[in-house]
């Protein structure tokens, strides 16, 4: 771009502060320059910092927006280059947020609108907190969900749980909006899907991993929200050092004779199951991760069919139970409890309830301060036992999916994961619990303990996504079996 060109470029930005690209280069046209792309606007945006501010550095004048890291920088430059459309994966813990927090600043200074889609009541908070000190002047927020009943039609922006959005007038009454989808991948069903209003032009979606077993990311959020855009994984993220460094240790335990017998026989009454679906033609004979979906649709019919997806999902529930309250993984945590002590805080995940009081319970037994924290708890005991650990009152928590996504947990350092999870989200979620960078510079420790010759095994392709993208990074990776050498000097910091 000609000198009298970026002088240009100079004022329409001091004009117009929070422009987009777009609009820079349709005002530009209409100065004449006929040929000026997007993509020129973009270029001289990055190459000539020093000589103005660009539209990330002017929406960095709002009170409290974080200094962003140079990937999401990077990130909100491939959003805007999708025309304002598009999905921003990153692992947990590597600053989604603040991506969404820049591109929802961007939006206000330019009078537009936004909605915030949060899947839970506990990111409803978390968000509105982020957001407040960011606010340009005069710029008011409003909460939908929780009690609150805020809409756009009296706020200029709107934090909104997806339960009480889908079902309300949520759309932007002045030009432009944006919609930002938190943890976007959860918007997919058939429910949720509601909440995507057409009437917004501006559109972000935030995941750690976009992709749904059912393919609803490709079928129906991929047209609404276009595709992903940015994708920030292990690599690039411990190479930026936007994670802290980790360490994962394998452990493998064993059944005993009477576990293995049942875990047998358990799994001949699934396949028989699956067999006799698949012979009636009712599942495919390649379902891949489709499988639980058909099965559990299957299920809540009333005929022949549904008697036996009942049969399949009873067996399954029953071989993933058996396999979280194994009485080998008890002893492994019992070696455990000992690296907890030299943890900040630990937490500890399972597949059910039942496992999360009984691992808090043998914790607790070592003189540890655990307790568990689950859905069958009232929400002030969850909020109040999560306060606990917060402020280091607990040492360890123990729970099952209830913070796997859509819970803001406190900082922790050492994760073991007891539970029998094949799901490679499950997996990223957890281990983001311990990967924010520590205030001084620890090292995460992430721990997976399973049962040899399952389902669960790492042997047999348990985790083969996960582990295949977090070892290459891992600061160090060692396989153990309980018994081969004690588990509390391999895990010390």
């Amino acid at each position: 771009m000609l000198s009298g060109e970026l002088d240009r470029l100079v004022e329409l930005l001091d004009q117009h502060p929070g422009s987009s690209s777009i609009e820079l280069r349709d005002a530009l046209r209409r100065d004449g320059l006929s040929s000026i792309t997007t993509a020129d606007v973009e270029r001289t945006l990055r190459s000539a910092g020093r000589r103005f501010a660009s539209v990330d550095q002017r929406v960095r004048t709002a009170p409290m927006l974080p200094e962003l890291y140079a990937w999401q920088h990077a990130a909100l430059a491939a959003w805007r280059a999708s025309a304002y459309r598009g999905v921003i994966e990153a692992v947990t813990g590597a600053g989604k947020t603040v991506v969404g927090l820049a591109a929802a600043a961007e939006e206000l200074v330019r009078r537009g609108q936004v909605a915030v889609i949060v899947p839970t009541r506990e990111l409803l908070g978390q968000w509105a907190a982020l957001l407040e000190p960011i606010l340009p002047p005069g710029v008011s927020m409003g909460l939908l969900g929780d009690g609150s009943r805020h809409g756009l039609a009296d706020r200029d922006l709107v934090v909104a749980v997806v339960n009480s959005a889908r079902d309300a007038d949520l759309y932007p009454r002045r030009p432009g909006g944006l919609l930002i989808a938190d943890e976007c991948h959860r918007y997919g069903s058939e429910r949720n899907r509601l909440v995507l209003q057409d009437r917004f032009p501006r559109r972000l979606g935030l995941s750690a991993t976009f992709a749904r077993p059912d393919d609803a990311h490709e079928t129906l959020l991929r047209p609404y929200l276009g595709s992903v855009c940015y994708r920030l994984g292990y690599s690039a993220a411990r190479a930026e050092g936007v994670i802290a460094p980790f360490d994962v240790t394998l452990v493998s335990v064993e059944f005993t004779d009477d576990e293995r017998v049942l875990y047998d026989d358990l799994t001949h009454q699934m396949s028989k199951a699956q067999a006799e679906l698949m012979a009636r033609g009712l599942i495919p004979e390649d379902p891949n991760g489709a499988l639980l979906a058909v099965i559990s649709t299957l299920a809540r019919g009333d005929d022949a069919a549904a008697v036996v997806a009942r049969l399949y999902l009873r067996a399954m529930q029953e071989r993933r139970r058996l396999m979280d309250d194994a009485a080998s993984k008890r002893d492994a945590l019992s070696e455990i409890a000992l690296a907890v002590r030299s943890a900040t805080r630990t937490i500890v995940f399972t597949q059910s309830i039942e496992a999360a009081e009984g691992a808090a319970s043998l914790l607790q037994r070592h003189g540890l301060r655990a307790a568990a924290l689950h859905s069958g708890l009232a929400r002030p005991m969850r909020l109040a036992t999560m306060q606990s650990f917060r402020v280091g009152e607990l040492e360890v928590i123990t729970a099952p999916q209830v913070l796997d996504e859509g819970v803001d947990v406190p900082e922790a350092d050492l994760a073991v994961v007891l539970g029998a999870s094949r799901s490679r989200r499950q997996m990223v979620q957890r281990m983001g619990r311990v990967l924010r960078l520590k205030p001084d510079s620890r090292r995460a420790r992430f721990v997976i303990v399973s049962v040899r010759d399952t389902i669960e095994d790492p042997l047999r392709s348990a985790h083969a996504a996960f582990l295949d993208e977090v070892i290459p990074v891992a600061r160090s990776l060692r396989s153990v079996s309980l018994g081969e050498t004690p588990l509390a000097p391999l895990l010390a910091p």
